[in-house]
């Protein structure tokens, strides 16, 4: 194996490990999202389900259908919250907008090295 086949794999391999800890970090991401002046919270969980619903003392103060569409909203901005960390978790592995994209350089990397060991 040449030097070269080296630097592939090892990118490759710290690129994998990259990824793989990011992902399990997403795992334990939760978004909240808090409506009708803090009456209604939600928490969602990484994969966007619902975990906690959360009505403050004074949620009485609102009807069933007032309680409804809260509770609708709250899980849509908590959604969106973990949606934005999820984007932000995974930014520095996102391809570069400047055109500069390490994974296909890996990849090309990998293509060139299959085709040598043939």
């Amino acid at each position: 194996m040449n030097d070269e086949t080296a630097k592939t794999i090892e990118q490759y391999r710290t690129r994998l490990d990259e990824i793989n800890r990011l992902q399990t970090e997403r795992t334990r991401l939760m978004g909240v999202g808090t409506v009708e002046r803090r009456r209604v919270t939600v928490t969602v969980n990484a994969d966007g389900i619902t975990i906690d619903i959360r009505f403050s003392s004074d949620i009485g103060d609102l009807d069933y259908d007032e309680i409804a569409t809260a509770i609708t909203e709250a899980s849509r901005l908590a959604v969106a919250d973990v949606a934005e960390q999820t984007t932000a978790l995974f930014a520095p592995i996102a391809p570069d907008p400047a055109g500069r994209i390490e994974t296909d350089e890996i990849l090309s990397g990998i293509a060139n090295m299959r085709d040598q060991l043939r």
